[in-house]
């Protein structure tokens, strides 16, 4: 289970698709997304609300620095973004307006995070080192697997042995007895001619 784990963060799994609903923006609307260490993250913004205003979207670190920023996105326009995280850190998106713009509008979210796999050692201790333990349990578990697989079949196979035995057992004892009955009644047909010759039957 965990090796799929390990799959689903290489190929980008922390995936989030909003849509925001946004009431006003008198002040400026202000919400936090959590990214772990070593990560590339990547998304984009788009005003759905047909407007002829226009918004301002800019992503901080926690140490204030901006890694994103757009300035006047238009309606119906997408804007993608794209930054590296070297720890686990909480971003802060603001959104605010530009140019006065009738609200409530709304702003589609995306936002997908992934190991920056791009550098060594990250893939190494994070994606590589993990799924070969996981790999390696993996095989643990169909050798021993196999190893039941066998052991039954021996089984069956020693069980099959003995009905097979047994069949043949009471085939040959069955013979013999056929073969006992044919000759006993064979004699006591003999011996009822001879009677009969005697009594001067036949």
């Amino acid at each position: 289970m965990k090796f799929y784990a390990v799959l689903a963060l290489c190929l980008g799994a922390a995936r989030a698709t909003l849509l925001l609903n946004i009431p006003s923006l008198k002040t400026p609307m202000v919400f936090k997304r959590n990214v772990g260490d070593n990560q590339i993250c990547k998304g984009r913004f788009c005003l759905e609300t047909p407007s002829d205003g226009q918004i301002n979207i800019s992503i901080f670190t926690e140490d204030f620095k901006r890694v994103f920023h757009k300035e006047g996105l238009k309606s119906k326009e997408n804007v993608d973004f794209s930054f590296n995280t070297m720890r686990r850190q909480a971003c802060t998106v603001r959104i605010e307006e530009k140019e006065q713009i009738k609200t409530p509008i709304k702003v589609l979210y995306e936002f997908t995070s992934q190991y920056n796999t791009f550098n060594e050692d990250v893939a190494k201790s994070e994606i590589i080192d993990p799924a070969m333990v996981e790999m390696s349990r993996f095989e643990k578990l169909l050798y021993e697997l196999s190893q039941q697989t066998s052991f039954r079949q021996k089984e069956t196979a020693a069980f099959s042995d003995s009905i097979k035995e047994i069949v043949v057992t009471i085939l040959v004892i069955n013979f013999v007895m056929f073969i006992a009955f044919t000759g006993i009644l064979t004699y006591q047909m003999f011996s009822f001619k001879v009677f009969l010759k005697k009594k001067k039957l036949i």
